[in-house]
């Protein structure tokens, strides 16, 4: 690379006063000639302190631009109006409640010199604790809650694999969807240009949206794991619940706007997972794990319980649905016995069990809002 080439780094932002000066001060400090970058904040009708919190930082560095859309109804509606301001030769995103890494943009840019067909690169999300004490925060922590290694069973730097055959698993950006998470990503102006530089108006899925219009326009994504954004997570369960809610919502419309008409059926008990692909008159998916298993055998063995006290008999069937109800229980919450400390294991597995919970109440709303038939995964 000759010539370092000028970067925009675009941020979205609403009502994030709790962590936008660590951001900035992250962003700030991200080791690129500040001659060679600007950073834009494109706010989204905040009503707290965080355009206050950016103007003054603004009278201490004339990179940082704002743009103010109020009462935008999506991150994807204020990031349009940044990036329609963008100058730079590449484009790289990422959250108010995100901290970038001194040597982020450059690992991030470095693909992009690999091969000139690379339109988008992702990098790796791990997290940034504002608070040691937090629940919430040590569980996302423990459990890599965003991270993006094992997206699409890929675990090293490399590309993703391109769209296949359009079903509901590649397009709904589950853990198989090839795409990236706005938090830490970068496109070329090329590719960002050759889609319209904007995102969907849609109210969620912006990212996957826009991640699979690149990879449909022959550009390839390539996911850098060293190029790291530490991410600041929500910081009550009330708080991250209504992200896995956001979630769970936005998979249907993401299937229905680029998934064929097929009903996929995918058990989760393989790397790939076992998967049923039924011609059908909408698209759709549905997801069976342990999650699901527990509380079909669950409800089984209530029903049967109460038959038993109606008629005074048990059946044969009761030792049957109590055996494999505690089977899935246990298979569920296994995972949680390795999370640290020890002593929060009730905790963590509340937090584990409704957050699940939400994402499934989100696919349920999706389905009922975009006409998908959806029913989320099991954690």
């Amino acid at each position: 690379m000759a010539e370092l080439p000028f970067i925009t780094i675009i941020n979205p932002i609403r009502n994030v006063e709790r962590t936008i000066d660590t951001n900035l001060k992250y962003l700030l400090g991200v080791d690129y000639p500040k001659d060679k970058m600007e950073i834009v904040f494109g706010d989204g009708g905040s009503t707290d302190k965080t355009v206050d919190i950016i103007r003054e930082w603004q009278k201490k560095y004339d990179l940082i631009k704002l743009v103010i859309v109020p009462n935008s109804k999506s991150p994807g509606e204020a990031r349009n109006a940044a990036i329609k301001m963008a100058k730079g030769d590449y484009i790289l995103f990422t959250d108010g409640d995100c901290a970038p890494r001194v040597d982020w943009v450059k690992k991030i840019l470095e693909p992009f010199f690999m091969d000139p067909k690379i339109g988008m690169v992702g990098g790796e999300i791990h997290t940034l604790r504002t608070d040691p004490n937090n629940d919430v925060e040590a569980y996302c922590e423990e459990t890599k809650f965003l991270t993006v290694s094992g997206r699409c069973l890929l675990t090293a730097e490399g590309y993703y694999p391109s769209l296949m055959k359009d079903l509901p698993h590649e397009m709904n950006g589950n853990m198989h969807s090839p795409f990236f998470a706005t938090a830490n990503a970068a496109v070329s102006k090329v590719a960002a240009d050759a889609i319209g530089r904007e995102f969907w108006h849609e109210i969620t899925s912006e990212d996957v949206d826009f991640s699979l219009r690149i990879l449909k326009k022959g550009f390839k994504l390539y996911y850098k794991p060293s190029a790291i954004v530490d991410h600041m997570h929500r910081v009550t369960l009330a708080a991250y619940c209504k992200q896995l809610f956001g979630y769970g919502f936005g998979h249907p419309l993401a299937v229905k706007k680029h998934a064929k008409k097929v009903l996929e059926i995918q058990l989760q008990y393989t790397p790939n997972y076992i998967t049923a692909v039924i011609p059908f008159f909408m698209p759709g998916i549905i997801y069976i794990g342990d999650y699901h298993f527990m509380h079909a055998f669950g409800l089984a063995l209530v029903i049967n319980i109460i038959q038993t006290i109606v008629t005074g008999t048990a059946t044969m069937w009761l030792p049957i649905w109590a055996a494999l109800f505690l089977v899935f229980l246990y298979r569920y919450f296994k995972p949680v016995a390795k999370l640290k400390p020890s002593s929060k294991f009730l905790t963590f597995a509340w937090i584990r069990y409704v957050s699940n919970w939400a994402l499934m109440k989100g696919g349920f709303k999706g389905w009922k809002t975009f006409g998908v038939i959806y029913i989320e995964s099991s954690w």
